[in-house]
Parts: C-alpha cells; sequence; structure tokens
C-alpha cells in the first residue's frame, strides 16, 4: 500500500514528490496513513500471535520469549511510525507558518518612531484627493499566473524593514513565457494607483513603511498598497507574493549545498559591509563560481565598485533565483527535506496556494530556460538622478518605455493596451 502511494505521488518525478510535502494539508494526510497503517501492523501481530497462541500446550519459556519477541516487534512499529509521524508532523508544523494572506509581516514590521519622513513625499506637496480613490480591484488574466517575490533587508543590525529586492515573475501558462522584471528600489516620482503622485525622494521600497507611519494616506493596508502598485506600474495585476528575509536566504543557499553560477564581469567592491559587520569588501572574478550562503547573498547585495550598480544586481538577483530553483527541485534535494522545511518555514512568507506548489514545480521542468526573459527597468526605462537636486539617490520609471514593454509582454492584459502612456519623469 506504502510502495502504491509513493510510487503514484512520484509519478512526475522526484523533485515533484519533494515540492508535495511542502502542502501541509499533503503532510496531514501523510501522518494520518503513518497512523493508520502502524495500528495495522499493530492489530496484525497482535492478532497473529493470539491466534497461534489459542489452544497451544507449549513450555512456559516458550510461552514468555513468544511475548518478549511480540513485545519487541510492537516497539519497532510504533518507533518506527512514530519518527514517520513526527515528520510529518514538523512538515506541516513549519510549512503551515509559510501560507498566509499578508506575507508583508514576515519581519513582525513596526513602524520606527525614530524614523523621519523624506522631505518631499508628495510631488507638489499635497496627497492624491480622496476623489481619485478606485473602488475596483485589479482581476487576474485568464491563462497568466504573476507572482511579486520581494527580499526584506531585515537583519538583526538593521534599524529598518526595506523591500529591496522587487521582481515580478509573470507565466503565460498556455505558451510557458516566463517574463522576470526587477523594479529599482530607488524609484521615486512615481504615481500612485489611488491618484497623485510621489516626490522624487519617496523610494518605492519604503512605500509600505510610508503608508504604516500615515505619511501617505492609502485607500488600502500598508502591505496591500506595496503589492498593488508595483502592479499598477509595470501593468499587470498581481496574483500572489511571496518575501523572503535576506538573511534567511543566506541560510536557504547552505541548506542546499551552495548555488552554481556565472559571473558576468569581476565584482571589485570595496566599500560592501557584510551583515555582521565582519569587514568591507566583496571581490569576485568574471566566470563561473560555486557560492554558499554567505556569498551569494554579497553577490546579490553588492553594487558600488567599477561596473557595479543597483541594476546589475539586480540582474545577478534574477540569476541566483532560478539557479536555487533549479538546486531545490534536484532530486538530490530529498535527503535535505527536513532541513530545508525547517528553513523554508522561517524565511519565507506567501499567498501562493500551497495545493499548487508539486503542480508548479513539475510545471517548471517542462521550462527551458530560453522561454525566460529577463528584464531590469533601469535605464532606458527608467532616468536616474531624479533625487540628486536633494541629495537622494533615487531615479524615475520612464512608465511611457515601461507601457511598450507591459504590452509586448501582456498584451491586452496590461493595464496600458490601447492607451497612450506620457513620460511622467521630471
Amino acid at each position: 500500500m506504502v510502495l502504491l502511494i509513493v510510487l503514484y505521488q512520484a509519478r512526475q518525478g522526484l523533485d515533484v514528490l519533494v515540492a508535495r510535502f511542502i502542502d501541509p494539508s499533503f503532510d496531514i494526510a501523510a501522518l494520518l496513513i503513518i497512523v493508520a497503517l502502524g495500528a495495522l501492523r499493530i492489530a496484525s501481530v497482535a492478532h497473529a500471535y493470539v491466534t497461534v497462541d489459542r489452544g497451544a500446550t507449549r513450555p512456559r519459556s516458550v510461552r514468555r520469549n513468544g511475548r518478549a519477541i511480540l513485545g519487541v516487534v510492537i516497539a519497532v512499529i510504533v518507533v518506527s511510525h512514530g519518527l514517520g509521524g513526527a515528520v510529518a508532523y514538523m512538515n506541516y508544523s513549519n510549512f503551515s507558518q509559510i501560507f498566509t494572506n499578508s506575507p508583508g509581516d514576515i519581519v513582525g514590521q513596526q513602524p520606527d518612531s525614530s524614523e523621519t519622513p523624506p522631505p518631499d513625499i508628495y510631488a507638489g506637496g499635497s496627497p492624491p484627493p480622496a476623489s481619485f480613490l478606485p473602488t475596483e480591484t485589479p482581476q487576474p488574466i485568464p491563462g497568466r499566473m504573476t507572482i511579486l517575490l520581494t527580499g526584506v533587508d531585515s537583519y538583526v543590525t538593521r534599524s529598518e524593514h526595506l523591500y529591496d529586492s522587487i521582481m515580478v515573475v509573470s507565466l503565460d501558462t498556455v505558451t510557458n513565457q516566463v517574463a522576470m522584471l526587477s523594479v529599482p528600489r530607488d524609484s521615486a516620482a512615481y504615481p500612485l494607483y489611488f491618484g497623485g503622485t510621489v516626490g522624487p525622494t519617496t523610494r518605492i521600497n519604503a512605500l509600505a513603511t510610508y503608508v504604516q507611519h500615515g505619511w501617505i494616506k492609502s485607500p488600502d493596508d500598508a502591505w496591500t498598497t506595496f503589492v498593488r502598485e508595483i502592479g499598477f506600474l509595470v501593468g499587470v495585476p498581481i496574483d500572489y507574493t511571496a518575501v523572503m528575509d535576506l538573511a534567511s536566504f543566506m541560510k536557504m543557499i547552505d541548506v542546499v549545498g551552495g548555488i552554481d553560477i556565472v559571473n558576468p564581469s569581476d565584482i571589485n567592491d570595496p566599500s560592501y559591509d557584510w551583515l555582521d559587520h565582519s569587514n568591507l569588501g566583496f571581490y569576485l572574478t568574471a566566470g563561473p563560481h560555486h557560492l554558499n550562503g554567505r556569498n551569494a547573498l554579497a553577490y546579490v547585495r553588492s553594487r558600488h565598485g567599477a561596473n557595479n550598480n543597483d541594476y546589475r544586481r539586480e540582474d545577478r538577483q534574477q540569476q541566483v533565483m532560478v539557479a536555487l530553483e533549479h538546486k531545490m527541485a534536484s532530486p538530490g534535494m530529498i535527503v535535505q527535506l527536513p532541513t530545508l522545511m525547517q528553513t523554508l518555514g522561517s524565511a519565507v512568507r506567501t499567498t501562493f496556494p500551497a495545493v499548487k506548489i508539486a503542480d508548479m514545480v513539475a510545471l517548471g521542468d517542462q521550462i527551458p530556460a530560453s522561454n525566460i526573459s529577463h528584464y531590469i527597468l533601469g535605464p532606458p526605462y527608467s532616468d536616474t538622478g531624479t533625487g540628486a537636486a536633494l541629495g537622494y539617490s533615487t531615479s524615475c520609471l520612464r512608465l511611457d518605455k515601461i507601457a511598450k514593454l507591459s504590452v509586448q509582454l501582456f498584451g491586452d492584459g496590461s493595464r496600458y493596451f490601447g492607451k497612450t502612456q506620457p513620460d511622467t519623469c521630471p
């Protein structure tokens, strides 16, 4: 019975079988099966012993030995099924934390009273009029699934929580084409979906914090405002979201045994500050490398030095996400499953349905790298130096160019379809 169940669940590959354990309902089903089969085995052994023993004439020593053997066999059954049940329950407990309706609270983010607002929250100094507030909710696009992946920089040495990695991944489920778009964290001077435009120092990575403080008046809560704003700017509604703590991302890389990447150009960043402040500087030559968690995190965070900036590191973030997905989906990860599950439980929060995880892994196995297109919304999709006059390093998204890209990728599902979008950069 167990063999048939395992073979059926592994019909799409071992990586899909591993992915099924991420679904808490699957873990509960596995726990119930383990308990039921354990009870069946104990009942079978006890029944066999009683049936053979009934009416038999045997020496007392033989009876005593038989009872001892019965006790040992039942103990083995209880221990083996108990361990299996404990693993299933541990998986259920860990992964129940991952799936949530509000992943923005991964770090228990609370407004820091010591923070001060940027000098010009709204362009022109006034909030949007209430009459601009929309009432409709963005509707999903049939045949398309879009996920917002964000990395929050919330290490223990940080005094604030910023969404420093903002990546939109959109899958056309009919053609199996995937588009990955990274929004620069320093984007400012952007229009708000509920009306008005923020100023040239109001960075997108801190939008949720501004809403929490009440500095920006939004019709939605802080996390929902951030999600809807990203979808509004990119031009496609966000179906699901996922948040990862960047410090936990480092642990996850180590759990899977590191990742293999090809660094497109030398990195010479003498100002890179390691999370633990142990030293300064990150250096990596161009070419293939195997990165552990500490170096992988530096690879996606470093942004200073020659030929290095926010846009280059966003490109590296997409590269690392694809490499991590391939590594986690490999059959060899099944031996690391318990540790991986504990790490995922503390590192990730997502609104993606648990029951669809295995199907997505199976679908991902069918998507070649050539079907994945990568876009960084830096130049020419944005202008740098927007807040330079005020002493801020921010940029402005050129929505006229982003609109054309959005229609190219999402067709009539894009909010820009059939509309003329002017360049909104000052």
